[in-house]
C-alpha cells in the first residue's frame, strides 16, 4: 500500500521535520510504502522519498487556514497513492501505528477526536462548544447538526481518491469566507469539522491518543500513539 504524508513546515517548524520523519519511519504504517509532500521556504537534501514544494511562509493564520489550498499543489502526486495523510509538523508518532488500527477501508475519510473535547475541556463543555456559530461563515454548524464529536486538525485524511474532494471544497469555501471578510474562529479545522459533520458516515474516528496533548499529559487517561508536542520544555527533545 501507498501512503502520502503531509508537513507543512515554513520558519522555525521546519526544525521538526527530522525527529517527525525518522519516527514515522519507525512507528507509522510498518508494511506500507511512505511518501513525503513537504511544503517548506527552507532548503535541504531530503531523501528519496521526500518531494519537496517551496512554499513561502505566510502569516498566521493563514498559514493554517489557507493549507488546503497549500496541498492542492501536490495533487498529482496524492492521487498515485492509496491514502493521504495530513499530520502538524509539531506532532510526533511515538508508538506503533498498524495499518489495521488506523484506517478503515469502509470509509473514505478519517480524524482524530479532539482530545480536550474527549475531555470535555473548556469550551468543549459549552453550548457548540468550538464549533463554529458564525452564519456568515461556510464552516457554521446548527443545532440540528449531530456535534458529538469535534475533530482536532492536527490529524486527518482518507482515501486517495477521495480526499481531493475535501481538499478542493474546503479550499473553496475558506476562499467564500475571506470574500465576505470572515475567518472561522478555529480557521481550517473549523471548516474540516463541518465537512465531517455534512458526511458522518463516511470518517473513521480515530481516538484522541492520535493527538494526545503533552501539554495537558496530567488529564489524559489514555496513552499516547501520536503527541501535539508542548510548545515549551517538550520531553521528546525535538
Amino acid at each position: 500500500m501507498k501512503v502520502s504524508i503531509c508537513f507543512i513546515g515554513t520558519g522555525k517548524y521546519l526544525n521538526f521535520l527530522p525527529k517527525y520523519y525518522e519516527n514515522i519511519h519507525e512507528y507509522f504504517l510498518p508494511n506500507s510504502e511512505k511518501k513525503f509532500l513537504v511544503f517548506t521556504d527552507g532548503d535541504g537534501d531530503y531523501p528519496e522519498d521526500i518531494l519537496s514544494f517551496p512554499h513561502e511562509h505566510i502569516e498566521w493564520p493563514y498559514i493554517t487556514l489557507k493549507r488546503f489550498e497549500i496541498i492542492q499543489r501536490a495533487k498529482k502526486e496524492i492521487e498515485s497513492t492509496d491514502w493521504f495523510v495530513f499530520i502538524d509538523a509539531d506532532a510526533l508518532v511515538v508508538d506503533t501505528i498498524t495499518e489495521e488500527e488506523f484506517f478503515d477501508d469502509s470509509k473514505d475519510y478519517f480524524g482524530v477526536h479532539h482530545p480536550c473535547h474527549f475531555l470535555n475541556m473548556p469550551p468543549h463543555n459549552q453550548q457548540f462548544g468550538a464549533f463554529e456559530t458564525n452564519k456568515r461563515s461556510t464552516a457554521a454548524v446548527s443545532d440540528t447538526d449531530d456535534l458529538s464529536i469535534y475533530f482536532q486538525g492536527c490529524l486527518w485524511g482518507g482515501k486517495s481518491s477521495k480526499i481531493m474532494t475535501l481538499i478542493e471544497e474546503l479550499d473553496r469555501r475558506v476562499n467564500e469566507d475571506l470574500e465576505k471578510d470572515v475567518i472561522a474562529q478555529w480557521h481550517d479545522e473549523s471548516h474540516l469539522n463541518k465537512f465531517f459533520i455534512e458526511n458522518k458516515d463516511d470518517v473513521n474516528v480515530l481516538g484522541p491518543q492520535f493527538a494526545y496533548p503533552e501539554m495537558f499529559g496530567d488529564y489524559c487517561d489514555f496513552e499516547p500513539k501520536i503527541v501535539h508536542l508542548s510548545k515549551n520544555n517538550s520531553k521528546y527533545h525535538v
